[in-house]
């Protein structure tokens, strides 16, 4: 299976997403377009804990609220969802999904405040959370940016887009800035 890789700058910080969940997250926001969702991020951690390794990705909890230009995730089934993950040692929370649709992928005020509130939490256990953002139209022309909240920090460091050796995803062309789409569909 092939991932997507997003890693900072000076390589301190990264994010590998298998390409089957970037397609599912695509999924989710066709079924919602033109509305607003999102999701959780789950997976583990890289032996040099550097890099966050997304295996699992949900839609929206039935409990969340959205609309054309926000979204409120909800939390119904979450926990069970994270509580079974946490006794089989099969991952964690690693952090947040959203869609801007027909829009650009850049993180609201309201996305860094929650995802600021998040790394601070100690309910979270998540110190370093990620925020991956999808805009644009899911089923032509899409983007998507990635970002790391750090504990402590009120700065986001954005995650470059790293290509694979193909230099795209099965479903559309991949863009060597941290944006990518797939609008030759």
């Amino acid at each position: 299976m092939t991932e997507v890789q997003f890693w900072s700058e000076d390589n301190r910080f990264g994010v590998k997403i298998e390409e089957e969940s970037v397609g599912e997250i695509l999924r989710y926001c066709q079924e919602s377009s033109p509305k607003e969702t999102g999701g959780i991020l789950l997976g583990s951690y890289s032996a040099a804990h550097d890099c966050a390794l997304i295996d699992t990705v949900t839609g929206a909890p039935v409990d969340s609220q959205m609309g054309s230009n926000w979204f409120v995730r909800g939390v119904r089934g979450l926990q069970a969802k994270l509580d079974l993950l946490w006794r089989r040692n099969e991952g964690y929370y690693l952090g947040e999904w959203h869609f801007h649709p027909f829009g650009s992928p850049i993180p609201s005020s309201v996305d860094v405040k929650q995802l600021q509130q998040i790394a601070r939490s100690r309910l979270y256990r998540c110190p370093e959370p990620v925020l991956m953002i999808f805009g644009g139209d899911p089923t032509n022309s899409w983007t998507m940016r990635t970002f790391l909240f750090q504990r402590g920090s009120k700065s986001r460091v954005e995650l470059s887009y790293l290509s694979n050796a193909m230099g795209r995803l099965p479903f559309g062309p991949i863009d060597a800035s941290p944006i990518f789409g797939s609008d030759y569909l």
